[in-house]
């Protein structure tokens, strides 16, 4: 046989161009119906695709659609009812390496080639509108699935040819969607199936292991191709049209894992034949099995894309329903769906008021949430925002534009959102609770993006890929500005202008908008980027056309877009958005035309630097202002998060975008001139001033300077002083922000300084207060101006907007440390006017201000801002002006104070002390430790945990020098003699011991997504790598179990890798084994990108720096001083984080010549489990981490020929020859088969035979094979050859210059397994002898080729490894061509076989059964007995079983070592006895290690026969019960011993010796009346067993009907229900309006009698101004507001205190297992009114309730299993209570369990009581603790 095999063609197409994109197909999809079938215990999707296809050129030849990794039955396509011809391949079977050719991590350009098809480049684009508008609307990604629709390929006889009329140009236009209504359809039906699923599809929970509710979701991606990898579709963006999805899934979750059924079971045993199985064969895993009877109730509800049209049964089996979804206008990407037992939240009948929802009217859309059980309350506290955004968007930008929206919360998902057709997948990540505010603003953006979404996006779809960041930008502008009206004007500004600021430094060196969208698909630091940039273009867009009168912003824009696209949705124009047209639409509806906004921010890249100097013209009385623009190139610095960002750049040739030397557009500039009056001027920046733009503004107030003195400040600040002597002249602000703490005590108390009397002087002689440039912010840019610090105080104090504010704190920021400064922040930190970002930046700067020249002002201004905001002031007995400061209990209610409160511990921490040695202050350190040890929760209704970590971060950076520590460890180097470095060392102890209590309080008190175990993770990392306390990989990788939470695994990874743990193998095996082989796609993810740290951290010379550093130490203590060397190699480091070109250089050495990482990262690429996209980015991370190689082993089939040979003559003898007739002869030519292993031309270069191998030894002559040794062909070897692509050098293969290596040569994994004997050793030492039991036949060593291999290391001797006999085979047949065998590796080391104990001895004497059979178990059958295979080994025969073997049938081989047959004693014998009916029955004797062996059929027998044994000799020995215990119902027997299947374990030889009649066999004198009333007994319990049989069939229906009468009564209770809850909410409303009346009618009251008061009294009426009157009358009425609402508070918290005590008392008694009754009820009252005196007279203290062997809250049980971070394998520690090392000194021991009368171990309380006194953080007495237990 000539010629290449499959795998020559697909290794042949690895050198050829990838094939383009498919081009647009003439045909349009009218419809798609979906049937999809889930199957949760296989993991698998079935189903079929009916397609309604419109062809646009007539007689159409074929269709194409997409598919991947689906099963296509090409057999069953039909076209319009016909089966028809189909081609379908699969893309992803290019994911793999060709089969022969062996292709390793050098190698990934060849393997990218291979792929190419697959990759995104590779697709085509066509604009949505354009395809329209020429019919030509699909256009599919790859065309897997080639379809014939010409008659011709019709499966069918005599049938016309069909005729396909091309509609003419009079019907397009009639008709919107360009299809007339008398169309011919075609109607294509594909079944497919897909089993193993990469992509498209996520299984939840059915894993071994996995605890979590199982739930499968469809995932989506931005490129097409995911799609199409559930079922088959045409997977394009562009191709939209309606559909209808039938999703079949199990009823409950309980069905979803049932058993088979019987007849299912049946066949599949008839299937495998009478071999009978081990426990050990039959999986012991059942997802199923871990469910509770509750649980398995549970239904699986289905939530997919569209709305819901109905819900049926599945005729065939009723454990299956079928849920029907249909939806229009939808592309294949936007079609999703999640199925699993979701709980269901109606969100808008619960959030949505009776006004809100008449007000909206039809506008309003219906919202529902689903999530996992357990989860429904935080969905309802997380989704409530969602409500009020649709709400919202109604209105003001149209109606939602589909009937209903669903959020579905899943486990596992990669992004926190995914967005489908009116559907949002949701990760649980999101979730919190009510007690949880510090995620609440993060998630509630993102929920409202997903929900934004829906209208563009989804409705709204770009036309061309540079059209994508329109859409983004839409979403984000349309989120924040709902997240305005949710947080405020000044939240809104204040983070438009971070994320403006954020920006700047971002867009350096990154493409522009326009063309950002063609490289969307490389990660998701592209689609980050855009989400930064394009709101912000759209929102200064908005500033442009809204500051021109007559115009509109860009709300107007969007809203006329939405209601266009609801109106027309089926028509491509209105639903597809384009630049142009947005363009076309914004110039429309304003007069401002943004040429310059599009050339500069859209398609240009980079912001502007703006260099601004004004000064003040005195000739003129102008401001002058010069604006400078300095865009040039700026150096910046690659950090680790951004090395794989600049590296895929960097491979696509993603280029940076042309920056504008010189921005345009509008400018606005605001003087606040000396009177205070701001004066706004409008500026335009043109193209002219290429060198400069100078703008002269004119000042408008008297050039006289109005002097402001200090008593006008005095005046402003403290309204009490004398009024009357301030200045005419003078300006005075009443309401200035920061006037706080400037009375002349509490600036001397604070330490507060003033401006010095020159800078005044300068102050009196300005003539205006500030300047505000772009002060409406139409300009993303970054500013620095000239303007004096007393003009940003100024701007600070008097200006009220916040992002004022903002650029005055940033400017301080820039500054150097000057006291003023500390002044000036202390007091924006103390007015809480400000808004708390401002308030935190002024925090952060204080720790500048902590320095010696300053005497460490700010670290003192830091903690007194934290003694007046957060602790109590108490005065000490006994001293005068003494006061104690202890820590006030929490209270969170001041979301702002909570910022505060978080920001100044951690700025406390990074204050130096320079006496100290550059170390964080002992007084610092020493206040952050009382606020972790004395933080008191119990009064806050909020949760600490987020606050409680931020102490344990702060309190890690107060341990980290400043200084960098090179040799040795910290906690190693201090002097145990020196005072402060005893005192911190102990403080380091005293740290880490308060990280591992709240790593311990984790493992068994539930934080938020264990946000403490985490946090003691990271500070642990943090310290090890600053060197404080040595390196520990244990702490790390005990957290690396399954059992925890994917986030705390996560930490983990990073911490390892973070401390230069990569480099060590077993952690980068560990790491790329989770990275490949993990079940979550989002732990993989996050994997990945930990892993490009590392290999960041190596590229950038973090690990080698340090190993430098190490190995500089070992030369015996002598410095070498390198001089000009270390010089360069440090300019060499800062060459590498600069430019990727260097760095990616730099790696490639480090990483050269080092097989484990090649080794680890291509079995990681190798992986069954990841996808698409992991496989692309592990290739490309290849690329950058290794040199390519240009040689590639590949495995060539060797052509078969064949070979005749003519056999002597043959002269035939008949028995009685008749005479005279000659011999007959024959002539006999026998054919061979051989493999070429020459070339037939001599042309071609001969390659170099080896020697040829050594002879076998003899085997040992086989006894039980019938076939002739002569018959049996042994295949000779192949051979393996290098092809070279290319003639360049490989710089791998160079060797590396160290020492002799001991790794393995480059490893090369062996095509087949070594069936053939390889080539010979080429050294000479002693050969391992081959095993005798391996028989072979002794065969011609036809010549191997010899491979050329590069390698890096010397070629090792190999032994050949043992040589298995071939199976006989008949010499016509060809044996299957296998490749041979290369072996590079070590030697294979042939273990000696270990026998069994049962095996030692085959002549000796073993324990014999007698056993009972019939004749059928006697018969031999060939074909069952067959599975016995000589060249298994003695392990792998007992592994699996057979039936008897009798002296009937065949011996055969299965001894490993070809031992002789057992001798006769062994082998079974027959022998006749009586049976148990008295009739003669053959009894075969047998060895006892055969009984394992025995069928069902004997084991039955046996079984039988035993119980009737027992039944006599019981029936002997207890005359009493003769007649009672002889025949045993079935049910009622015995479990079966080991070896048996069912039945009673065999009676042992001492119960048949106590038989009377000595035989085992009973007396036989009554033994046939035994026998009679037995089976008349069994007669009459079968008869018994069928009548109620057949009265439960009776009861049946009976019970259904009762079943179905009792939902519907219940239906009928809820509807009732309904209307009484919506008039408890009207009578809410009633009286909540009633109370405003009242409170209306008390104001108005109170209003008129001060009127007349006021009337009265002229003198106090004259000196009080009317704001002053409604200032106090405001406050007046908010006191009395709150007091009515705090006793509102203190009545519902007393009745939820008491409803709660009650259930717990309830619980409590349920779980003791006493009743609730009256007898316990009066003790139990009387107790608990005692502790609910107590509770209201304590004054002070804390109670905590302990309870042992506590269950988890409802819901939480298997989810606090998985989330609780308890590390398996290692000796498990009980966690103590928190009090127990804290500060208390008692250490409750509880007592020991006692048991009740049932055995169950009785629950003891133990309560304690904390009462502290005098506690106080400026010095004062300890806490004092006492405690009391009471056992309930």
């Amino acid at each position: 046989m000539s010629g290449l095999e499959n795998g020559d063609l697909a290794l042949a197409s690895l050198m050829n161009a990838s094939d383009p994109g498919p081009a647009a197909e003439p045909y349009a999809i009218l419809r798609q119906e979906v049937e999809l079938d889930i199957n949760f215990r296989e993991r698998s999707v079935s189903g079929i695709c009916t397609f309604k296809i419109y062809p646009l050129i007539p007689d159409l030849e074929e269709l194409v659609l997409d598919t991947r990794q689906c099963e296509i039955d090409l057999k069953n396509i039909t076209v319009d009812g016909y089966k028809t011809n189909a081609e379908a391949h699969d893309p992803y079977d290019r994911m793999e390496p060709p089969t022969n050719a062996q292709i390793g991590a050098t190698q990934h350009h060849i393997m990218k080639k291979w792929m190419a098809p697959l990759l995104p480049e590779a697709r085509r684009q066509l604009p949505v509108v354009e395809r329209a508008e020429q019919l030509n609307i699909s256009v599919p990604a790859d065309g897997s699935l080639r379809i014939r629709l010409r008659p011709d390929a019709l499966i069918r006889d005599a049938e016309p040819k069909r005729i396909l009329k091309l509609k003419t140009a009079k019907s397009v236009s009639d008709n919107a969607t360009g299809f007339s209504d008398a169309i011919e359809e075609i109607t294509v039906v594909v079944p497919f199936k897909s089993t193993t699923i990469r992509d498209g599809l996520h299984f939840v929970g059915v894993e071994e292991g996995d605890l979590r509710y199982p739930h499968v979701y469809t995932r989506h991606s931005l490129e097409p191709g995911m799609a199409s990898c559930i079922f088959p579709c045409l997977d394009d963006p562009g191709s939209r049209h309606s559909w209808t999805i039938k999703i079949t899934c199990p009823r409950t979750l309980g069905d979803a894992f049932a058993q088979p059924l019987a007849t299912q079971s049946s066949l599949s045993t008839l299937l495998e034949g009478s071999r009978k199985r081990k426990a050990s064969d039959i999986s012991t895993h059942n997802p199923g099995s871990s469910f509770t009877e509750e649980d398995k109730l549970r239904e699986i509800t289905v939530v997919c894309s569209g709305n819901l049209a109905g819900e049926q049964m599945h005729p065939k089996d009723e454990r299956k329903k079928t849920m029907i979804f249909e939806c229009v206008n939808t592309a294949a990407r936007h079609i999703g769906f999640a199925v699993g037992p979701f709980e269901h939240v109606d969100l808008g009948a619960e959030f949505r008021t009776e006004e809100a929802d008449e007000k909206l009217g039809a506008n309003a859309a219906r919202i529902h949430g689903y999530c996992l059980p357990g989860r429904v309350e935080e969905v309802r506290w997380t989704c409530q925002v969602v409500v009020a955004a649709a709400d919202f968007f109604a209105p003001e930008f149209g109606r939602y534009p589909y009937e209903a929206y669903k959020i579905c919360f899943v486990e596992d998902l990669v992004h926190d959102t995914a967005v489908a057709n009116s559907l949002s997948l949701c990760s649980t990540r999101l979730l919190y609770p009510e007690t949880i505010i510090d995620t609440e603003v993060e998630v509630s953006r993102k929920l409202i993006h997903a929900l934004a979404s829906q209208y563009v996006g989804v409705h709204i779809v770009p036309n061309e890929r540079s059209d994508t960041w329109l859409i983004i930008g839409l979403q984000w502008f349309m989120t924040d500005l709902f997240m305005k009206t949710l947080c405020g004007n000044n939240w809104y500004r204040f983070h438009i202008k971070s994320l403006s600021d954020k920006l700047v430094e971002a867009d350096v060196r990154r493409p522009s908008l326009h063309a950002l969208g063609d490289y969307l698909h490389l990660g998701d630091f592209e689609l980050e980027f855009m989400a930064l940039k394009a709101p912000l273009v759209l929102y200064i867009l908005d500033q442009r056309m809204s500051k021109i009168p007559g115009s509109t912003g860009v709300v107007r824009v969007l809203s006329q877009m939405v209601s266009a696209a609801n109106i027309s949705n089926t028509d491509p124009k209105a639903t597809t958005l384009s630049f142009q047209d947005f363009r076309r639409w914004c110039e429309k509806r304003s007069q401002y035309v943004p040429d310059e906004l599009w050339d500069q921010y859209v398609f240009a890249a980079g912001c502007p630097k703006l260099d601004i100097h004004q000064k003040f013209n005195k000739k003129n009385l102008n401001v002058d202002i010069q604006i400078l623009q300095c865009q040039g190139p700026v150096k910046k610095s690659i950090s680790k998060d951004e090395f794989w960002r600049e590296l895929q750049e960097e491979i696509h040739n993603v280029y940076a975008g042309d920056v504008p030397k010189l921005f345009t557009g509008p400018f606005t500039v605001r003087i606040h001139e000396a009177d205070g009056t701001p004066y706004e001027h409008y500026q335009l920046i043109t193209e002219k001033d290429k060198g400069g733009t100078n703008l002269q503004i004119a000042y408008n107030t008297k050039y006289k300077r109005l002097k402001r003195t200090k008593k006008a400040m005095a005046a402003a600040a403290n309204s009490n002083s004398d009024k009357h002597e301030i200045q005419e002249d003078d300006v005075v602000y009443f309401n200035m922000l920061g006037d706080v703490l400037t009375s002349q005590k509490d600036m001397e108390d604070w330490g507060l300084q003033d401006w010095a009397p020159e800078v005044q002087t300068k102050m009196d002689q300005e003539s205006y207060e500030w300047i505000r440039l772009d002060a409406n912010m139409e300009w993303l840019c970054f500013m620095k101006t000239d303007m004096q610090e007393y003009m940003y105080l100024a701007q600070l104090q008097q200006d009220r907007d916040v992002v004022a504010h903002q650029d005055a704190m940033l400017a301080f920021k820039r500054e150097k440390r000057h006291p003023v400064h500390s002044t000036v922040e202390t007091r924006t930190v103390m007015d809480k006017r400000y808004y708390h970002g401002v308030r935190v930046m002024a925090v952060e700067d204080l720790a500048k201000q902590a320095h010696p020249d300053l005497n460490y002002i700010g670290m003192v201004h830091l903690i007194l801002c934290f003694r007046k905001f957060f602790c109590k002031k108490v005065p000490i007995p006994g001293k005068k002006d003494a006061y104690n400061y202890p820590i006030a209990p929490n209270d969170f209610t001041d979301k702002g104070q909570y910022a505060i409160q978080c920001a100044i511990p951690a700025v406390l921490a990074r204050t130096t002390d320079l006496q100290e040695k550059g170390r964080c202050s002992k007084r610092a350190r020493q206040f952050i430790m009382e606020m972790l040890m004395f933080n008191d929760n119990s009064e806050n209704e909020f949760s600490d945990q987020f606050y409680i970590a931020k102490l344990l971060d702060a309190l890690t950076t107060s341990l980290i020098p400043q200084k960098k520590i090179t040799e040795g460890y910290l906690i190693k180097n201090l002097d145990p003699f020196d005072d402060d470095d005893a005192e911190f060392k102990s403080f380091i102890e005293k740290t880490i011991e308060e990280i591992d209590k709240f790593r311990r309080m984790d493992e068994w008190t539930l934080t938020y997504q264990n946000i403490w175990t985490t946090t003691a993770l990271h500070c642990k990392m943090r310290l090890m790598k600053a060197r404080v306390i040595p390196e520990s990989a244990l702490d790390f990788v005990q957290y690396l179990q399954d059992d925890n939470i994917d986030l705390v695994r996560i930490k983990a990874f990073e911490c390892l890798v973070e401390l230069g743990m990569i480099s060590k193998p077993p952690i980068l095996k560990l790491l790329l084994s989770y990275m490949s082989t993990d079940s979550s796609p989002f732990v993989r993810d996050r994997l990945f990108k930990v892993f490009c740290q590392g290999i960041a951290a190596i590229a950038f010379g973090e690990n080698k720096a340090s190993t430098q550093e190490l190995e500089a130490l070992d030369d015996g203590g002598l410095v070498i001083d390198q001089g000009d060397a270390e010089i360069q190699q440090r300019k060499l480091d800062a060459v590498r984080r600069e430019d990727i070109a260097h760095a990616l250089t730099a790696l490639k050495e480090e990483l050269k010549g080092n097989r484990e990482m090649q080794i680890s990262i291509w079995k990681a690429f190798n992986s069954p489990v990841i996808g698409l996209q992991e496989k692309r980015q592990l290739l490309e991370l290849c690329s950058a981490m290794f040199e390519s190689e240009d040689s590639l082993l590949v495995t060539m089939r060797y052509p078969i020929v064949w070979k005749a040979t003519r056999e002597p003559t043959i002269v035939a003898t008949a028995p009685l020859p008749a005479l005279g007739t000659p011999p007959k002869k024959r002539c006999v030519i026998k054919f061979k088969s051989e493999y070429r292993t020459f070339p037939k031309s001599r042309d071609v270069a001969a390659i170099e035979a080896p020697q040829p191998p050594a002879p076998l030894p003899a085997p040992a002559p086989s006894t039980t094979s019938s076939f002739s040794a002569a018959r049996v062909e042994i295949k000779p070897p192949e051979k393996k050859t290098i092809v070279k692509l290319q003639s360049r050098p490989s710089y791998i293969a160079k060797p590396r210059e160290s020492p002799a290596p001991e790794a393995a040569p480059p490893v090369r994994k062996e095509s087949i397994a070594g069936t053939v004997p390889p080539r010979p050793s080429t050294t000479a030492g002693p050969r391992t002898p081959l095993p005798t039991s391996v028989p072979s036949a002794p065969a011609p060593n036809p010549p191997v080729a010899q491979p050329v291999i590069k390698t890096a290391v010397p070629k090792a001797a190999s032994p050949p490894p043992p040589v298995p006999a071939p199976k006989p085979q008949k010499s016509s047949d060809v044996p299957a061509p296998k490749p041979s065998t290369v072996i590079l590796n070590k030697p294979k080391i042939v273990k000696p076989v270990i026998k069994r104990k049962s095996d030692e001895s085959l002549e000796g004497a073993s324990p014999k059964k007698i056993i009972k059979t019939n004749n059928d178990s006697f018969r031999s059958d060939p074909s069952r007995n067959s599975s016995f295979k000589s060249d298994s080994a003695r392990g792998e025969f007992f592994k699996k079983e057979t039936p008897l073997r009798t002296e009937a049938a065949p011996k055969s081989n299965f001894s490993r070592d070809s031992a002789p047959q057992a001798p006769s004693s062994r082998i079974s014998t027959f022998s006749v006895r009586p049976n148990a009916n008295g009739r003669p029955s053959k009894v075969v004797t047998v060895p006892f290690r055969k009984w394992t062996k025995l069928s069902a059929r004997a084991q039955r027998n046996i079984d039988y026969e035993q119980s009737q044994r027992e039944k006599q000799m019981l029936a002997a020995s207890a005359s009493s019960i003769s007649g009672r215990d002889l025949a045993t119902p079935v049910h009622k027997r015995s479990s079966a011993a080991v070896g048996f299947s069912s039945g009673s374990a065999p009676s042992s030889p001492k119960s048949r010796m106590q038989s009377p009649a000595g035989n085992g066999y009973g007396s036989s004198s009554s033994y046939a009346e035994k026998e009679q009333r037995s089976k008349d007994r069994d007669k009459f319990r079968e008869r018994m067993d069928r009548d109620n049989d057949r009265e439960r069939e009776r009861e049946r229906p009976r019970e259904k009907e009762r079943d179905k009468e009792k939902y519907r009564e219940r239906d009928r209770d809820s509807d009732r229900e309904r209307p009484r809850e919506k008039g408890r909410e009207r009578d809410k409303d009633k009286y909540r309006e009633r109370d405003r009346d009242s409170d209306r009618e008390r104001d108005r009251a109170r209003d008129k009698y001060r009127e007349k008061a006021d009337r009265g009294d002229s003198d106090r009426a004259a000196s009080r101004t009317d704001s002053d009157r409604e200032r106090n009358r405001d406050r007046e009425r908010e006191r009395e507001r709150s007091d009515r609402d705090r006793e509102r508070t203190d009545r519902e918290r007393e009745r939820m205190r008491d409803k709660y005590r009650d259930r717990a008392d309830r619980d409590s008694d349920r779980e003791s297992g006493s009743s609730y009754n009256d007898r316990d009820r009066e003790p139990r009252d009387r107790d608990r009114d005692r502790d609910r005196d107590r509770d209201r007279d304590r004054s002070s203290g804390s109670s905590l309730l302990i309870k042992k062997d506590r269950k988890p809250l409802p819901g939480l049980g298997d989810r606090e299993k998985e989330r609780r971070p308890l590390p398996s394998g290692l000796p498990s520690e009980k966690a103590p209570h928190p009090l127990k090392e804290s500060h208390s000194p008692l250490n409750p021991t509880p007592a020991a369990a006692t048991t009740n009368g049932g055995g169950e171990p009785k629950k003891k309380i133990i309560k304690l009581k904390l009462k502290s006194s005098g506690s106080g953080l400026g010095g004062g007495s300890g806490s004092g603790t006492t405690s009391s237990s009471t056992p309930r």
